[in-house]
């Protein structure tokens, strides 16, 4: 049997997802002749109700939404942020995840929480696929506050927590040149999202202020077709084999942080008196042995912007988007 969906109800009822959305968790001022037609369409569709998250509770919950990976802890170390910054305003958190983040999915996705009487939805993980269209107007009439978080996929008119990648980038590689290495790789990801995009600029302006203070710098870029710790390993084999000369190392994420130290662990190349790296997101690289300094985000303070600005439209009778844009920060260890 067809699990039955809120835009299936609102579509038999001829009303919009937050009027279902009100009926069904008892919030908001609907009219009486809509609440009938509602009620009707969610008896005749045979809508299944969750009475095991009924009650004032469900209204303290905040749903998440985030990309699901293998090889990267960092949304599970924004979950317990948000986890964490939600308990202090007497909240709590319900998480799904997704291999990927589309639309399709994604409505799906916020269909289900709004079935649990979310107050608010935080999504994270969202690809180069833009928010436009139907998906933008199923955001806006879910009846709750949508905020997305570093991935936004252009989503103008929602709240947006931001990172500066580009200051990341540029941290990274200005620590390994202010260390003395001339000749730098950075392996990346190959994609053409913003985020990429900002972090290799970052990397690269540190690169052009140190050859305009007299610096004799070289580089290689090399691009990875997944997040997984053997394309780390793999694209520093393949740029050590073109030149060996490489003694500074940014990689995209801690991940591929560890894909690098196994490949220098079997040439026998010490790190990081051969071959210093710096990791990004800051979630394997304490853990390798030996730790490698690497940019931490902002997982605290995102938590916290993202809370703050599902209550404060929560509470407010006029509900505006906000932007915020929060800096890393780098974190230098030494064996």
């Amino acid at each position: 049997m067809k699990k039955v969906k809120l835009n299936d109800v609102a579509a038999a009822a001829g009303v919009s997802l937050t009027t279902v959305s009100r009926v069904i968790n008892n919030s908001g001022y609907v009219a009486k002749e809509k609440r009938v037609m509602v009620e009707n369409a969610l008896r005749e569709l045979g809508y299944m109700r969750h009475p095991s998250l009924a009650g004032a509770d469900r209204e303290r919950l905040i749903g998440v939404i985030f990309r699901q990976t293998s090889n990267n802890m960092y949304f599970e170390k924004m979950g317990r942020a948000l986890l964490a910054a939600a308990e202090k305003k007497n909240l709590s958190t319900v998480t799904l995840y997704s291999e990927k983040m589309d639309r399709q999915l994604l409505k799906e996705q916020i269909d289900r929480l709004l079935q649990y009487k979310v107050c608010g939805i935080v999504i994270g993980g969202m690809g180069t696929e833009k928010i436009a269209g139907e998906t933008r107007r199923y955001l806006r009439d879910c009846g709750v506050s949508v905020v997305f978080v570093e991935r936004t996929a252009e989503s103008r008119g929602f709240n947006n927590i931001l990172v500066d990648n580009r200051y990341g980038g540029y941290l990274a590689a200005n620590l390994l040149i202010g260390h003395g290495h001339r000749h730098l790789l950075y392996i990346t990801r190959k994609t053409e999202d913003r985020v990429e995009g900002d972090r290799l600029q970052g990397f690269l302006q540190a690169i052009e202020e140190a050859k305009q203070n007299g610096r004799d710098i070289s580089y290689v870029v090399k691009y990875c077709v997944d997040d997984s710790i053997l394309s780390g390993y793999r694209a520093m084999g393949v740029a050590y084999d073109e030149n060996s000369s490489i003694t500074g190392v940014f990689t995209w994420s801690d991940g591929y942080a560890a894909g690098v130290m196994q490949y220098l662990y079997e040439k026998k190349i010490q790190v990081p008196d051969r071959i210093e790296i710096v990791g990004y997101d800051d979630t394997y690289s304490e853990y390798l042995a030996p730790p490698v300094s690497s940019v931490r985000m902002p997982y605290e303070e995102i938590g916290e912007a993202a809370v703050n600005m599902i209550l404060n439209n929560q509470n407010s009778e006029k509900k505006s988007a906000m932007t915020v844009t929060l800096e890393p920060k780098l974190i230098i260890r030494f064996p």
